[in-house]
């Protein structure tokens, strides 16, 4: 069951036409908005894009939905606006119920497809999971059960690792606990011929201090000395930022491991999903205006300081949603 309290037509997004990077203009009417025409447009549920529930709702300038335990996928989003500049972007941050590190998998998976249900009836095209612990939790199952492309940002992740450190290379790894634990970056690596031990550490207050705004310096580096202790004492050639809040601390890692080259999956992920939507004609329109519209399970105007620390200054609304 899905309870929301907010207007679905009055509060749909925001465009960029004739405003200066960072502002923006509200936009009235959902359908509208994304500028769709019978011409330009593709409608996903045709037999080469794969929909198991033979709904053909959206079009190629419908948004990309993204998803994360909190406000961490606003990373991907943000590579989504440099790579992507014509997509729209539902996102949907479940920041009453982060952290999904410590939680059993089956319970993240329920909360996966419950999300890409959500945003399934907002009208998203395709999902990128912008959570590692997501991804290992629940990828095959809302590949299963949303009716367009879904990918997640382990497989992107360890592609991009692995390119940089070769077979040879020793690659580091930190996570949640759930994504560590998981074992799913020691899998795919793998796949692709890496052979030696994946360096793994769990990095759980990292989470914790990017939700609360990045205000307390002293407590970042005091966790970030802790945690890249394990890498001092086992030296990395490449370093995996396997939770998509963690690049948002990656100069302070940086700084810890001067010689470690630096991995953000979403960049990689949002590559991916470019090439997918291509193959599939689903791209947006090269004059579309792009459209973004945010979601929280929790407080608003928190998840509000997080879009200005991490896309900068702006006048996106944010919407809450209890699923």
């Amino acid at each position: 069951m899905i309870e929301q309290d907010y207007k679905l037509d009055s509060t749909f997004g925001w465009t960029y036409e004739d405003k200066p990077a960072g502002s923006c203009e509200c936009v009235a009417t959902m359908d509208a908005s994304y500028g769709e025409t019978p011409d330009d447009s593709k409608i996903i549920g045709d037999e080469g894009i794969g929909n198991p529930s033979g709904r053909k709702n959206y079009t190629s300038n419908a948004p990309i939905g993204v998803f994360d335990s909190g406000a961490g996928g606003l990373t991907v989003v943000r590579q989504i606006r440099r790579l992507l500049p014509n997509e729209s972007v539902l996102y949907f941050g479940d920041t009453g119920r982060v952290p999904y590190g410590p939680r059993p998998q089956s319970q993240v998976r329920e909360f996966s497809v419950q999300i890409a249900e959500f945003l399934r009836t907002k009208g998203a095209k395709a999902i990128i999971i912008a959570c590692n612990t997501a991804t290992a939790a629940g990828l095959e199952a809302v590949q299963k059960s949303f009716p367009g492309p879904v990918i997640g940002v382990i497989r992107p992740g360890a592609e991009s690792a692995y390119a940089q450190a070769g077979a040879c290379g020793r690659i580091g790894l930190i996570a949640t606990q759930g994504t560590v634990t998981s074992g799913v970056y020691d899998k795919e690596l793998a796949s692709l011929g890496y052979a030696l031990p994946l360096i793994k550490q769990a990095c759980p207050d990292f989470v914790t201090l990017v939700e609360a705004g990045m205000q307390d310096q002293s407590a970042i580096e005091d966790a970030v000395k802790r945690y890249m202790g394990l890498f001092h004492e086992s030296q990395v050639d490449v370093l995996i930022l396997g939770c998509t809040h963690f690049p948002l601390l990656a100069e302070e890692i940086k700084k810890e491991l001067p010689g470690a080259v630096l991995i953000d999956p979403a960049i990689q992920t949002v590559m991916v999903m470019k090439g997918i939507l291509k193959e599939n004609g689903i791209l947006a329109a090269p004059d579309m205006k792009p459209v973004y519209r945010f979601f929280c399970s929790g407080d608003p105007d928190s998840f509000s300081r997080s879009l200005n620390l991490i896309l900068g200054s702006n006048d996106y609304s944010v919407d809450h949603v209890t699923l």
